[in-house]
């Protein structure tokens, strides 16, 4: 009997005591001005973060075409099976921060003697926020390829694997970004 007369005022202290942190659910959120930043070492300081800079607010859209055009002369031998070919590539970096590169092949076509002819054609779409005074660094490469034909054990197959015999790359001087939606033509000569 003794045990019941306890526990009941027991149960109103427990309820009376833990009714002050209930009531901590109930009060207005404050959001915490926290301030992320870092212990810079050198100086025994904590330096705020800045806050990144928007860098999609002031893209814009620049879209276009490079074509690169190789008039090859090829004076190394040409093995059997042997390919002529070509690849260009561009690229660019923007104050942004942000960097887009293209690169594209091509296959030479024999115009007269040992000249041929490769075109390399780039699409490229870049998001650029300083389009009007980005450069476009080019590159190109002529190549002359052996073409070893591989037949398969069971005789039904062939695949002709390219391995590399003669190759020249070079660099274009850069270029101004073309106005968007333009196509611009490097005509390059090459030899081989």
């Amino acid at each position: 009997m003794q045990i019941q007369r306890m526990v009941l005022p027991l149960l109103v202290v427990l309820v009376l005591g833990l009714a002050p942190l209930s009531y901590g659910q109930f009060a207005p959120h404050q959001p915490s001005h926290r301030i992320l930043g870092y212990y810079n070492p050198a100086t025994g300081a904590f330096e705020p973060l800045r806050p990144a800079e928007d860098v999609d607010a002031a893209v814009t859209a620049t879209t276009g075409t490079l074509v690169f055009k190789l008039t090859i002369t090829v004076k190394s031998t040409i093995p059997k099976n042997g390919v002529v070919g070509c690849s260009g590539e561009a690229s660019v970096g923007d104050t942004s921060g942000r960097s887009y590169s293209e690169h594209g092949t091509g296959v030479g076509k024999l115009v007269s003697g040992t000249t041929y002819t490769c075109t390399v054609t780039l699409p490229y779409s870049w998001l650029l926020s300083s389009p009007s005074s980005d450069k476009i660094s080019l590159d190109y490469t002529a190549n002359l390829n052996y073409g070893f034909q591989i037949a398969a054990s069971n005789g039904a197959d062939t695949a002709v694997e390219p391995l590399s015999a003669r190759e020249s790359d070079q660099g274009i001087p850069s270029i101004s970004v073309p106005a968007s939606g333009a196509t611009t033509t490097e005509d390059i000569s090459a030899t081989l």
